[in-house]
C-alpha cells in the first residue's frame, strides 16, 4: 500500500493535517506514506516516524523534478490536502486522487458578504473528509503531532531550566498585522501577571522575525529576571520543546498556537480578523479564545491582512488586557 499526501504549507496547516497520517497508519499498518511540502516547512515533518519519503521543493523546477520522480510510483491513494494549481500539476497523472473541500464559495460569502456558515468544520475534519471519500473512516477526536529528537529536547530543558518552577509562553507575533494584538496590551497583561502569579512563574517569548524581536524586547525590558525573549534564537524543534513543557501558551492566531496542541498544552488564543468559522481554533487541546464578536466586519480575511481594511482595527484594539489576563488565570486554575 502506497500513499501520497500533498500539503505544501504553512506550519499551522501542516500540523493540522498530521492526524491524517495516524488514521492511515491505523487502517494500513504496513503502508508507505510519502509527503510533498515546501522546503521552508519541511522541518514540521522531517522527524515524523510514519513518513517514508518527504519530498520538498522551493522552486518550480524542483517541483517538476518531484513530479518526474514519482510519475512511476504506483500510489494506491493520493490525498490533496492543499488543492491549488501546483497540486493539480502534481496529481494530474494519477486517477485515484481525493481532494479536500476548501469551501471556497462558503468562505467567499462569509468574508465578503458576511453570510454565516451553516456548519463550522475544523480544518482537520475538512482534511479527514478527503479520506472519507476514499472509504476510510476517521475519528471524531484527534491529536496533532510534532516529533522532537530527545537530544534536542533535553538540551533545551537543561539550557533554560524548563523543569524548574513554572512558566508561560507568549507568542505576540503572527504572519499578518491583522492577526496581531497590540504589543502594549501584551505588555499590560505581562505586567499584571508578574504581580498576580507566584514568583516562581516565568515568561518566555517565542517567535520569528525582526518585528517579533522588537516586540519581545519591548515586553521583556522591564523584568528580565522573570521574562526572557527567545525570539529568533531557537529552531522550530527547540521552540516546540519550550511549548511542550509550559503551563500555558498565550498566542495570536499563529502556527505556534497549533504547536501547543501537539502536547496538550493549554492555550489562550487572541483572534482578530479571523473567526471560528474558518476552522482554525485549537480544538484538540484545552483552550479559550478571546475575541471581539460583535463586529460586522469580521472576518475580513481567511488568512489575515497587512492592514485593517476599515482603518479602525477594532477587532483587536477593543480586546482589553483585563479580559485576556482573566482568561489566562482561569485556564491556569482549571
Amino acid at each position: 500500500m502506497k500513499i501520497l499526501i500533498l500539503r505544501f504549507s504553512s506550519m499551522g496547516d501542516i500540523l493540522l493535517a498530521t492526524p491524517v497520517i495516524d488514521v492511515l497508519k491505523e487502517k494500513y499498518p504496513n503502508c508507505q506514506i510519502d509527503w510533498i511540502v515546501k522546503t521552508k516547512f519541511k522541518n514540521v515533518l522531517e522527524n515524523h516516524p510514519y513518513i517514508d519519503h518527504l519530498y520538498n521543493f522551493s522552486s518550480k523546477s524542483e517541483l517538476s523534478k518531484i513530479r518526474d520522480d514519482i510519475q512511476n510510483n504506483d500510489y494506491d491513494f493520493v490525498f490533496d490536502l492543499h488543492r491549488n494549481m501546483k497540486t493539480n500539476y502534481i496529481t494530474k497523472k494519477f486517477s485515484n486522487v481525493f481532494k479536500y473541500n476548501k469551501r471556497v464559495l462558503d468562505r467567499t460569502l462569509l468574508v465578503w458578504f458576511k453570510k454565516p456558515y451553516k456548519k463550522i468544520i475544523p480544518i482537520t475534519k475538512m482534511y479527514f473528509a478527503a479520506l472519507n471519500e476514499a472509504g476510510i473512516a476517521t475519528p471524531e477526536k484527534w491529536n496533532l503531532r510534532f516529533d522532537i529528537l530527545s537530544e534536542v529536547e533535553n538540551k533545551i530543558i537543561d539550557q533554560y531550566e524548563l523543569k524548574k518552577g513554572k512558566y508561560l509562553v507568549f507568542v505576540p507575533g503572527a504572519s499578518y498585522f491583522s492577526k496581531m494584538w497590540p504589543m502594549e496590551r501584551y505588555r499590560e497583561v505581562l505586567s499584571t501577571l508578574l504581580s498576580e502569579l507566584d514568583e516562581d512563574y516565568r515568561f518566555l517569548i517565542l517567535g520569528y522575525g525582526k518585528r517579533e524581536e522588537e516586540i519581545a524586547a519591548y515586553l521583556s525590558e522591564e523584568n528580565r529576571e522573570r521574562c526572557l525573549s527567545l525570539v529568533g534564537k531557537l529552531s522550530l524543534a527547540e521552540s516546540a520543546a519550550v511549548i511542550k513543557h509550559s503551563s500555558l501558551l498565550l498566542s495570536n492566531d499563529s502556527g505556534l498556537l497549533h504547536m501547543a496542541e501537539c502536547y496538550k498544552t493549554k492555550v489562550v488564543g487572541i483572534f482578530g480578523s479571523t473567526t471560528e468559522e474558518l476552522g482554525f481554533f485549537p480544538y484538540s487541546t484545552d483552550y479559550t479564545i478571546v475575541e471581539q464578536k460583535n463586529l460586522s466586519c469580521r472576518p475580513c480575511s481567511h488568512f489575515g491582512r497587512k492592514k485593517c481594511p476599515q482603518k479602525h482595527f477594532r477587532c483587536m484594539t477593543e480586546i482589553s488586557a483585563e479580559s485576556v489576563k482573566n482568561a489566562v488565570l482561569a485556564m491556569l486554575v482549571n
